[in-house]
């Protein structure tokens, strides 16, 4: 990954956790606006970003020299887009909050047990992908959590 990118990327990494944010903030003051409700605009957001994730695994893996268990991840990080397409499908909030998770977590088990395995890079991104998975995860924990 090229240096000059690493601004960018931190930026709209941490740009990225801002609908989660409002949403969050959202969801615990009861704000209803538009029709929206702030759990289903979380759910679809985080639905999104954990696909987009998913896919990002695609690019890691073809970007490195055939290793075996290349096709495991890809596999892998499919598993964990269709799982973040059923938490957006079912009517369940709860449940699909609670796969979204499971699945924020198992990319970042992916990315840290295989995937720095397989290269050599020891670059900002594995620090700045821990940091943006635990708020995100904290976040997720905080729309779980009954409303005070």
């Amino acid at each position: 990954m090229r240096n000059s990118s690493s601004t960018l990327i931190k930026t709209l990494g941490f740009l990225g956790l801002i609908p989660f944010l409002i949403s969050t903030i959202a969801f615990h003051f009861d704000f209803y606006h538009y029709g929206f409700h702030a759990q289903s605009v979380f759910i679809a957001y985080s639905a999104v970003i954990l696909s987009f994730l998913s896919g990002a695994i695609w690019g890691q893996v073809l970007e490195q020299p055939y290793q075996a268990k290349g096709k495991l991840l890809l596999i892998a990080s499919n598993v964990v887009a269709v799982g973040g397409w059923v938490g957006l499908i079912i009517q369940q909030p709860h449940l699909s909050l609670l796969l979204l998770l499971c699945g924020y977590i198992s990319l970042f088990w992916l990315e840290v047990r295989w995937l720095k395995a397989m290269r050599i890079d020891q670059s900002f991104y594995p620090n700045l992908r821990f940091i943006l998975t635990i708020l995100v995860c904290a976040m997720h924990l905080l729309m779980l959590y009954p409303k005070f």
